[in-house]
């Protein structure tokens, strides 16, 4: 009978693990959640997942595989973006100059509608088709199932609807940029709440692969931070994305149906016509704000597994305080579901509430600060590679600080009820989840890009892009936060120059800098084209000497992932320099050796006898 030794990993949750007899490892066997379409194969590879039937449909449309559908989502975030920065550009040229004629839209009219909708068409594909979609359904759908030792998601079929519900919402998005404002809204509505249900079902899948599926071996203080950020960020995006599909459905009831669910006929009928107004309002405001103010993290949680993640590797350094790491994951997930009301201080809600919302958004510091430290930390005394992907994931941290510290003053709620619709939430907002998140997604595409291409990215490229965008941004948004405080102070009563609008000549730097930035993108899309096509190829499966599962497998990895024997993980992700370890990194599938099982035996050992 095996003896099992109780090993504390976590302060309120202790693991059970085997113990070593005759010199290998005896994971124990995982339980099985059988749901109909779920992936229930042993480890044995006998019941493997099948290649797929060799007809077109099946390896195009209707394609399964987990990596290919990661793949594409990662190809419709790529589309989103570039139209994405365009509309940006757009914007930018009208608010600096308004009479000019842009050709495209030229034909569409000038009407406060038409801009409307432009703003409208770019918060759309950046928010929910590249925030939402790259971090989490692309490289997760990619990256999760190889990253814990699984053939395939739980629900590969659900995992299909989720892709194509997604490419549907997007195309309903966008076409409702050309037509009557008004169907125009019906027809977004509509696009928003298929995207919603696809991203329900897509974190639904990613919470069962990863409690189901995971390889012998790999326990939950073994997965890595990249693996805990999906799986966090899957949780929240059930409790949100729940809310804004019934909110959605609500009003294409309304609207389509007759229903009266934010008709005033039904609510508050005998108050008088500004009261139910205001009230109505603010019931549309909650149902949204419960969505809109989470889904900054929902954007964000994923990067920042992925720069722990890259600080670790280019540190040749294990994360600092790892197991803090993860509790602060869990902590940004939990602080930001309640603050839904921190952007509601001027809607007439209960008049303690901005009181709590300001304490809760002030306490998303203190997990902020905990992965600040972490990644400090593990950059401390390191040997620093300063490649493209750390280049990008140091940025991140740069760019996370700088939001970090204008988030402090917007939980101020007179601050915030000033500067709601101002340059300075804006400023803030695009720092902290568009910039800041889109460097993350960049990093990681310079350290998976060997993975999925068996090809590198050009460094001297990379390193150039990295460079003009990083200066780029700080110039366009920085600057929009001293806009907002102008506008704040004029509030209070500042005195101005008369002669033009005050910072006229701030946001004219602002335009110039934003069309700078953008056109700075061309050598990254010239940079990915070139190396998809004859980019240096990768001979060695592991170029960056990373411990994790995904570098095990070749490059690109087959569609079984692991062959005939599924991996079995002896060890956490972040082994570098481990005792006892032949290599300056010890794989998480490599058996312990000798040397590394008596320091394993002897640790406990020493714990327990310094209790006693």
């Amino acid at each position: 009978m095996e003896k099992l030794t109780s090993i504390p990993l976590f302060p309120t949750v202790r693991i059970y693990q085997s113990t070593l007899t005759q010199g290998r490892f005896r994971p124990q066997a995982s339980r099985r959640i059988v749901a109909p379409g779920m992936v229930t194969y042993d480890s044995g590879g006998s019941a493997a997942p099948e290649a797929p039937p060799p007809g077109f449909l099946a390896r195009t449309l209707f394609n399964t595989g987990h990596k290919v559908i990661g793949l594409r989502y990662l190809w419709l975030a790529l589309g989103s973006v570039l139209l994405g920065m365009l509309l940006s550009l757009l914007m930018r040229i009208h608010l600096l100059w308004p009479g000019v004629q842009i050709p495209f839209l030229s034909g569409f009219g000038s009407t406060p509608e038409r801009y409307t909708a432009l703003t409208m068409l770019h918060g759309s594909l950046m928010v929910f088709l590249v925030l939402t979609t790259a971090p989490q359904a692309g490289f997760g759908n990619y990256f999760l199932p190889l990253q814990i030792g699984a053939r395939e998601m739980a629900f590969p079929l659900m995992n299909l609807f989720s892709f194509w519900a997604t490419v549907a919402s997007l195309a309903g998005m966008t076409a409702a940029f050309f037509v009557h404002p008004d169907a125009g809204f019906t027809l977004w509505s509509a696009s928003v709440a298929l995207f919603c249900l696809a991203a329900l079902l897509t974190a639904l899948n990613f919470t069962v692969t990863t409690l189901d599926l995971r390889a012998k071996g790999m326990t939950l203080p073994r997965m890595p931070l990249t693996v805990w950020a999906w799986f966090i960020n899957a949780i929240l995006s059930l409790l949100i994305f729940s809310i804004l599909l019934a909110a959605c459905a609500f009003l294409l009831s309304d609207r389509l149906l007759g229903s009266q669910f934010f008709s005033s006929l039904t609510f508050l009928s005998q108050q008088p016509p500004t009261l139910a107004h205001s009230t109505l309002l603010s019931l549309w405001q909650r149902l949204f704000w419960f969505f809109a103010q989470a889904e900054v993290y929902v954007a964000i949680l994923p990067c920042f597994g992925i720069v722990s993640h890259l600080l670790s590797i280019f540190s040749r350094k294990p994360v600092w305080a790892e197991r803090a790491a993860v509790l602060a994951l869990g902590g940004v997930g939990l602080f930001g579901f309640c603050v839904w009301g921190q952007h509601m201080f001027s809607s007439g809600l209960n008049p303690w509430s901005p009181l709590v919302f300001s304490l809760l958004a002030s306490s998303l510091g203190l997990p902020a600060f905990v992965l600040l430290l972490s990644w400090f930390g593990t950059l401390w005394n390191a040997k620093i590679q300063l490649n493209t992907a750390m280049l990008f994931a140091l940025g991140f941290v740069s760019l996370f600080l700088a939001g970090d510290v204008s988030g402090l003053f917007l939980a101020r709620n007179d601050f915030g009820a000033a500067s709601i619709s101002g340059d300075f939430v804006t400023g803030h907002f695009h720092l902290v989840m568009g910039v800041a998140a889109t460097f993350a997604i960049l990093g990681a595409l310079f350290f998976w890009f060997p993975k999925m291409f068996a090809r590198r990215l050009n460094e001297s490229l990379g390193k150039l892009h990295f460079w003009l965008t990083f200066a780029g941004v700080y110039c366009v948004f920085m600057p929009m936060h001293w806009l907002g405080l102008m506008a704040h102070s004029r509030i209070l009563g500042g005195d101005f120059p008369t002669a033009g609008p005050p910072g006229a000549s701030l946001r004219a730097f602002v335009t110039v800098a934003a069309i700078l930035t953008a056109a700075a993108q061309i050598l990254f899309v010239l940079n990915f084209v070139w190396s998809l096509r004859r980019g240096e190829k990768t001979e060695d499966r592991n170029p960056w000497r990373a411990a994790t599962l995904e570098w095990s497998v070749p490059s690109p990895p087959p569609i079984d992932n692991f062959g005939a024997c599924d991996p079995v993980v002896y060890r956490g992700a972040y082994e570098f320099g481990a005792s006892g370890a032949t290599t300056a990194f010890a794989p998480q599938n490599v058996a312990p050796a000798p040397s590394e099982r008596a320091s394993q035996w002897k640790q406990p050992a020493e714990a327990s006898a310094k209790e006693s």
